[in-house]
């Protein structure tokens, strides 16, 4: 990954301060240190709202299966926001990031951060509480997050809204009234995953993806039911083991040029061929080597023929004033030209 230039105050971190056995810096490691949830991050009786043009959920599992993955994509973040900004992948962007484990086990299975500009999420980062825990039964609360941003969320003025999973287990199918009342406030209904995922999918766009990292044993069901919700070209494989992990920020950043237009499949991984790797204080590395961008090929594939929502614009009808000629000034037909312009999908 590209470090975080001179828009994101920390880099992707040497290669040479991670561990080669969990692929996690010793600067994250002491940075993500959290000992207890941080009550401003619980959702209840707050909703979020964005501005932005190019609104990005990031969901993200903190469970005990998920091994070191967390706690990568925070060593990765720098770059992926470098490469965003550097590369104009997605103008005008703001992101909410969300940790989720599981409302049935954990002491803090939904954490939610409101919506920041790229160049912020560092502290939001570090008030997240790794609890590592979930409930050992191979679902999370994944459905429960969803619901959160498809009902509790404002998009005013979103073109390319995204929302990204990462994540290994399913989702339970029902969702209890009860339940979304304890953690998110207020009265609400039960309702079913499918019925969420879908209204989540209308909210974004269609621009819900899941990025799944293998889940033993259960994977094959896993994956079949989220690619039910989503569908199968919205379900995204990050390659095995602590190697697989690593491709984890150039999978989350191809996802981002490829869904917002910026690239096709192709010219993303022409991206990852030419871009420097600036680490900081005149650290740096050449362009990603040919392993990873095959690895991030396959991971991509079901991108290849992605078609993103094409936003065109259209001059809405008005009423012209006449002159006494009984013909429109050239003057007024300017200014028609000009005004009152609608955005249609």
């Amino acid at each position: 990954m590209g470090g975080g230039g001179s828009y994101y105050d920390r880099d992707v971190t040497d290669r040479k301060y991670r561990s080669s056995s969990s692929g996690v810096s010793s600067t994250t490691e002491r940075e993500l240190s959290q000992s207890r949830v941080d009550p401003t991050f619980l959702p209840k009786d707050r909703k979020l709202t964005s501005t932005s043009r190019s609104p990005l959920a990031y969901i993200f599992d903190v469970t005990g299966s998920m091994g070191n993955l967390p706690k990568i994509i925070y060593d990765k973040w720098p770059g992926i926001v470098g490469q965003v900004v550097a590369r104009g992948y997605l103008p005008d962007a703001q992101m909410s990031l969300a940790a989720v484990g599981d409302i049935v086990s954990d002491r803090a299975p939904l954490q939610v951060a409101d919506f920041s500009a790229l160049r912020n999420l560092d502290k939001h980062f570090k008030r997240v509480y790794f609890e590592s825990g979930g409930g050992g039964q191979s679902v999370e609360s994944y459905e429960v997050i969803a619901y959160y941003y498809a009902y509790l969320c404002t998009l005013s003025n979103a073109e390319t809204p995204i929302c990204l999973f990462t994540g290994d287990e399913g989702f339970r199918f029902q969702l209890f009234g009860e339940d979304l009342s304890e953690h998110f406030g207020g009265k609400h209904k039960d309702t079913t995953a499918q019925k969420v995922f879908a209204d989540l999918r209308a909210k974004f766009k269609g621009n819900v993806f899941l990025i799944h990292r293998y889940y033993p044993g259960d994977n094959n069901r896993i994956e079949r039911e989220w690619c039910g919700v989503l569908g199968n070209d919205r379900v995204i494989l990050l390659p095995r083991g602590t190697d697989g992990d690593l491709a984890i920020g150039d999978i989350t950043l191809g996802v981002y040029a490829i869904v917002s237009g910026a690239r096709s499949l192709a010219q993303y991984l022409e991206d990852m061929r030419t871009r420097p790797l600036n680490l900081g204080e005149g650290v740096t590395y050449e362009p990603q080597s040919e392993a990873r961008i095959q690895q991030v090929e396959e991971a991509l594939k079901p991108l290849r023929n992605f078609k993103p929502v094409t936003i065109e614009r259209v001059v809405s009808p008005r009423r012209i004033k006449k002159e006494p000629s009984g013909e429109e000034s050239s003057s007024t037909q300017e200014k028609q030209g000009k005004s009152r312009k609608d955005w249609k999908l």
